[in-house]
């Protein structure tokens, strides 16, 4: 009597393993099919030779939204000393995308400010800092214009003062969202 319960109590085990090893894989599956893995490496030598790269200071994300791991670095301009931000997509082409450093982005042609440099998650929602026009105050965010990223974000800001911005793709071209 005891060795057909022994079979019976084996059979339901080995049957219960089999079906916990099944789910177990197509989590699995789940979690290949969901990380975004980089196809491609962004090629450096597509910086441009007027810039420099501070090398303490970059920053590697999907800043366009396709899924591709991209880079982002503060540079400073050879030609003027001006400082700035540098995006490169991982593309085919490797387009990159400049500013500060001599070009201008909300009134601002050097970034040199910058303290604080890092990635705003894909998915979060940003709004610029609206400012009374006669007073210069902060109203805080103009939430008419909440944006939710499709690509990660670039925050940047000083230390004490915590001001400033937020530079992030639109589907169509970099914005800038001026930030308290």
């Amino acid at each position: 009597m005891r060795l057909p319960i022994i079979i019976f109590v084996l059979i339901l085990c080995l049957s219960s393993c089999k079906e916990k090893a099944e789910k177990q894989s197509e989590l699995n599956k789940e979690k290949t099919e969901l990380r975004v893995e980089p196809t491609e490496k962004v090629d450096l030598t597509k910086v441009p030779d007027s810039l420099e790269l501070t090398t303490d200071k970059s920053l590697t994300g999907d800043f366009n939204g396709d899924n591709k791991t991209d880079f982002a670095s503060i540079v400073k301009n050879k030609n003027n000393q001006k400082t700035g931000v540098l995006i490169i997509h991982n593309s085919e082409n490797q387009e990159s995308f400049v500013f500060g450093a001599g070009k201008e982005i909300d009134n601002m042609t050097d970034l040199n400010w910058i303290e604080i440099f890092k990635i705003i998650p894909k998915g979060e929602i940003v709004a610029p800092e609206l400012v009374d026009e006669e007073t210069g105050d902060l109203l805080g965010p103009d939430e008419s214009q909440n944006f939710k990223l499709i690509g990660n974000g670039i925050y940047m800001s000083v230390t004490e003062t915590h001001g400033g911005g937020i530079i992030f793709w639109n589907g169509k071209e970099y914005k800038w969202y001026h930030i308290e």
